[in-house]
Order: C-alpha cells, then structure tokens, then sequence
C-alpha cells in the first residue's frame, strides 16, 4: 500500500500501483533448491557468524577520501548531534575502508512508539537502492549472454510491448521500439518516474529515447519484466542467485520474508510517529527491497573486488552514459538545465550516478519513500564509501553533515538530490495525533470489498481476524485503525479512509483523506 499512501502525501489525483559461498549455499543451489524462503533461512543461519556484532576498526580510525582520518568516537558524536537535533529517529551505518567493510554500528530506534531499539540485523527499507542491486544483476546476466545493453528490448519480447498488462498506452508510438537496456539503466528511456506523475495516470514516453537523463522508476521496472521474460525466473530468484547468496547478504530480500516481522525497523514521520513497515509481497526492482546497512556495504565491496570479466562488467557499469545537467533530480523543475553540476561531472551510469572530484570518481544513489530515507557513495580509488539507512523522514536533512563526517566527503550533489538543509526555524509542531479504538468484527466486516477511485485504480478493502487491511495491488496489505466506526487511519500517517452509507445502511464509498485533500472511490461489486 505503500505506494498508494505516498501518491496520495504527495496529492496525486490519478494513482497507478506501481564475498563467497558457504557449502551450504553451494549445496542448495546445486539442488535447485536456494531460492525456498525456508531453505534461505537455513542458510541465513549458517551465515550468522559473519553478520553478527558491530565492527569497529583497528586502532578506532577511520579513512576519509581527502587521504585523512577520523576517529569513531568523533564519528559517532557528530551523527548523534545530528540526529538529535533534526529528530532522526534511527539509522544504520555501515563504512568501507580500502574497499571493506570495517566499521557498522546503530543509532536511535527501531519504533520509537514502542521503546524498541535497532540492532546489528534490523532490516530497513531500501527503497530506491533496489535499482543499483538490479542494475548489477543485469550486468551479470550481460555478461552470461543472456542479454545485450544495445539491442531494443523490443526483440526479447514474444509480443509488442504494447500488448502487455501496464503497456497498453504505449500504441501508436513506435518510439518504444528503440528502448534498450542501456537506456533503461542510464534513466535515458524517455519515461517519467511514475505514471502516476501524469495528469490521467497513463504512462507515456516522453522524449526521444536515449537523447536526456531523465529518472524513471517506470524504466526500471520495464526492464525487471524483460529481464524476468527472458530468464523465466522472478527477480527474487534471480537476486538470490546473482546477488544475495554470493555476497553473502542473508539479510536481505526483494520480497517480505516471516523472518523480518520481529527485527525490522518501522518508518518515522517527521513527528517521529511509528508506522508500520512496507510488507512487499511482489518483488519490484525500483524499490521493495529491504536490507541492512552491513549487507549493502557486502554488495559495495563486491563492486569493488570484481575479478576478471566481473571486473569488466563493473567497469561498464561505473561508466557514465549520459551527463546530468538537470536543475533537480525530481520536482517540477528537474528537468530545468543548469550549469550548477559541471564541475563535478555530474552523470549517470548503468544504475549509478557518479561524478568525478580531486579525489577521483564517485559513485552514489538514494534511496526514499515514506518514513525512510537512505544514501549510499563510494570513491572508487580509496575504496572507502558509507551506507546510510535511515527509518526517518527527517534524516536527508542532516544527510550531508553526516557523510562528511564519516567519510570526508563534501562533492556529493545534495542540491540536486532535493535534501534540504536542516532549518529549526522550519520545524512545524505536531498536528493531534489520531487513537485508535476497539470495534468489533461485525463493524468491520461490511466495509470488505473493492474501491474505485475515479479514473485512477482499484482500492482492496479486506477485514480478517477483527481487523481491517487496505492495498493498492490486492497483494500486499497495512492494517488501517479505527478512529471510530466508520473512520480508519494508516499509522504514523497523515491518511485516513472516511467510509460512507446510503440511508438503507449499505456502503456505497469511501473518501481517503489526505492533509487538505479529499479523494472519492466508490464501491464496485
């Protein structure tokens, strides 16, 4: 429901749903049997060992990329300052050193609502740092000949791209036809970030395919279906095989495993409300995968320590395709020109941005959605980079100050990124917080059903157990709480569902409602 939840903070009116093996691992892959939930947690057991306490390196130093170093204690003082002052809630660091990780450790809480502390293996949603796994997946699946980056994905479909669920809109427009897996990865596609963007929701290619930078979620997710066409096997799968397993990242996943419930971190608004946790029951390459700060620096490090043509992949991968020179990464103005980057180089790679610095080339992506924010970078000639995981809605705010902290780093293009420096004069007071009450399952039952929303997509309504879940796909569910019989809220959210009846007490809608804005759905049999 995530995504739902998000369009409609954002006051959408059209929505769309959008290194080394253990024997173990070895074992089970030669069966065919790794990629079970249950046999991979067999091997997460076995992998303990190497996920356990927090590191700390020799000596309490840590290497910046201006060929200097810092110490862990002043590390720690600067991003617990941070915190406390912008009211992050929690994070998670991991740092590399000469291309390791060397140093993790955990600030704040897990859910703030309920005392819980985060520890070495609570889980954070990754958000966009899905689509950097994904592009790496793809450059092994390039370099195993099971595709080509220049040639249109068009030719590994059976049927026109327009023939597809999703695709529909496309008609008419041959343009798709260029489209490549280059294009895609480099955000050249010609596609908005969501479809949800437009003003009818429809997806549309929006330039000439391969002439500009232009973000897209929906480009990565084109290509997560060719890609899953092709192999006949889910992302999931295929990121445990190419990806997770290898790196050793027992933590980690595309979808929502039963073993996260207990230790995963919930998402904070910017009052520091718990909400709960995106549960992904379909795996999507621009953003459901959840992992820890520790098994994203394992993936880092292993970019790093390519060998052989792994090495060479990396190397194409780490290559920019085209120059950014967009005002903002998002926004209304992001594709606004500017000199404001040129002098760092700004571009974007296969799945990366990157820009160049005395230091040498950078590599670094984000990661945001609601109640969780996360950056990760990486100077490739001193191996040394960080990984922030954040579960708050306050932590790009303080972002830039903690990198240069932990790293030395003061290049990465935060101004285009869209944080905003932490301003206390900026800080808006709380708004009353909603309560839920206890109603039972008869209250609940009738408002079980699903909602259209004009123009836009169908809302699922299910009521299981005394309680009532709502989703946007029919897949993956968040319980909403009542206020009162006939309001329910999502947690830690400015959102609510006002349902509606006819004087024959029967329910003909629902309004979700969201700050100032109000959006009709009705009820459909």
């Amino acid at each position: 429901m995530q995504n739902l939840w998000q369009d409609l903070r954002y006051g959408a009116r059209r929505l769309w749903k959008q290194p080394g093996f253990t024997l173990i691992a070895i074992i089970m892959l030669a069966l065919g049997i790794g990629a079970n939930t249950s046999v991979f947690s067999l091997i997460n057991m076995a992998r303990a060992a190497n996920h356990s306490a927090d590191l700390t390196p020799p000596g309490g130093r840590l290497k910046t990329v201006v060929g200097g170093v810092t110490t862990v204690k002043d590390f720690e003082s600067s991003v617990t300052r941070s915190m406390q002052k912008a009211g992050v809630t929690g994070l998670s660091v991991a740092i590399l050193n000469d291309g390791k990780v060397v140093y993790t450790r955990q600030f704040g809480w897990k859910d703030k609502d309920a005392g819980a502390k985060l520890n070495d293996t609570t889980v954070f949603a990754g958000a966009s740092l899905s689509k950097t796994v994904f592009a790496y997946l793809v450059m092994v699946l390039t370099e195993e000949g099971l595709l080509a980056l220049d040639k249109p994905i068009q030719h590994y479909l059976p049927k026109p791209l327009p023939e597809y669920p999703g695709y529909a809109d496309l008609a008419g427009d041959n343009r798709y036809q260029m489209i490549t897996a280059r294009m895609l990865l480099g955000h050249t596609g010609g596609f908005p970030n969501l479809r949800s963007n437009s003003k009818d929701g429809r997806l549309r290619i929006q330039f000439e395919p391969g002439s500009r930078f232009s973000y897209s979620g929906e480009g990565i997710g084109l290509l997560q279906m060719v890609v899953e066409s092709i192999t006949r096997k889910n992302l999931e799968t295929l990121a445990r095989e190419k990806v997770f397993i290898p790196f050793g990242m027992s933590h980690t996943s595309y979808v929502w495993r039963e073993a996260f419930v207990t230790n995963v971190a919930a998402p904070h608004n910017e009052f520091e409300w718990a909400a709960d946790p995106d549960r992904p029951a379909i795996a999507h390459a621009g953003g459901s995968l959840t992992t820890t700060a520790h098994d994203y620096a394992r993936f880092l490090a292993g970019i790093l320590t390519a060998k052989g043509k792994r090495r060479q992949s990396v190397e194409n991968m780490l290559t920019p395709v085209v120059r950014v020179n967009s005002r903002r990464m998002f926004a209304p103005d992001s594709q606004a020109a500017t000199g404001a980057n040129d002098a760092i180089h700004l571009s974007w790679g296969l799945g990366w941005g990157m820009f160049q610095t005395p230091y040498g080339q950078a590599f670094f992506h984000t990661g945001h959605s609601t109640g969780a924010q996360n950056y990760a970078i990486v100077y490739r000639k001193q191996g040394v980079g960080i990984v922030l995981l954040s579960n708050s809605a306050n932590f790009e705010s303080v972002a830039p100050e903690i990198v240069v902290a932990g790293i030395g780093d003061s290049h990465s293009p935060f101004d285009w990124l869209g944080y905003v420096p932490f301003d206390p004069a900026k800080r808006k007071p709380a708004p009353p917080r909603r309560v839920a009450i206890q109603v039972t399952a008869d209250v609940i039952a009738p408002y079980a059903g699903k909602y259209q929303i004009e123009g836009g997509p169908v809302v699922f309504i299910k009521a299981e157990g005394g309680r009532l879940y709502a989703s946007d796909d029919g897949s993956s569910w968040d319980e909403v709480y009542a206020e009162s019989h006939s309001v329910f809220f999502a947690k830690g959210r400015e959102l609510a569902i006002a349902f509606k009846k006819d004087t024959n007490g029967r329910v003909t809608h629902m309004e979700i409602i969201s700050g100032g804005a109000t959006i009709l759905a009705r009820r459909i049999e």
